[in-house]
């Protein structure tokens, strides 16, 4: 049986990493309601992806509180990012509220650096006393640094 000899593959040649930047401010919330579910995919800035490829793997996740929100009579504001399966998988409900401020860093069960073929971010923003349409004020950013698997890489 002959032997193949094929050219060595690096790790670095497999994995490919990433950033994904979505802020999020007061104009993007207009539900009328206590509740506002977005998707992360469409609000991506800067150097940022647009969106987290397929075959990669969240590796770490952060908010930061540019601007703390507030106005139309809420008492309360919270977001939880996540996906789809568990809307808080990435921070669990964290305030972002007048007084918040800086790096919310990761607080949700999900195991970073689990493997996802597909991987839908999404944020849920969660009001008391008056509605997310009603917010006057507010910036945030959410950022989720991920690696990308090039499975393609290894097949055959």
């Amino acid at each position: 049986m002959a032997t193949t000899y094929r050219t060595p593959i690096t790790i670095d040649s497999l994995v490919t990493h990433g950033c994904a930047v979505c802020r999020i401010t007061h104009e993007d919330l207009t539900d009328a309601d206590t509740s506002q579910t977005l998707t992360l995919a469409t609000l991506a800035v800067g150097r940022g992806e647009s969106a987290i490829p397929a075959n990669s793997r969240p590796m770490f996740a952060w908010a930061n509180v540019i601007v703390p929100f507030s106005g139309g009579g809420n008492s309360a504001v919270t977001i939880a990012p996540g996906d789809a399966g568990d809307i808080d998988e990435l921070i669990s409900a964290v305030s972002i509220f007048t007084g918040a401020s800086g790096i919310l860093p990761k607080s949700g069960t999900y195991a970073l650096g689990t493997f996802k073929a597909a991987y839908a971010p999404i944020a849920t923003v969660t009001t008391t006393d008056g509605t997310c349409a009603g917010l006057t004020a507010g910036i945030l950013e959410i950022v989720i640094v991920y690696e990308q698997i090039l499975t393609d890489s290894v097949t055959g």
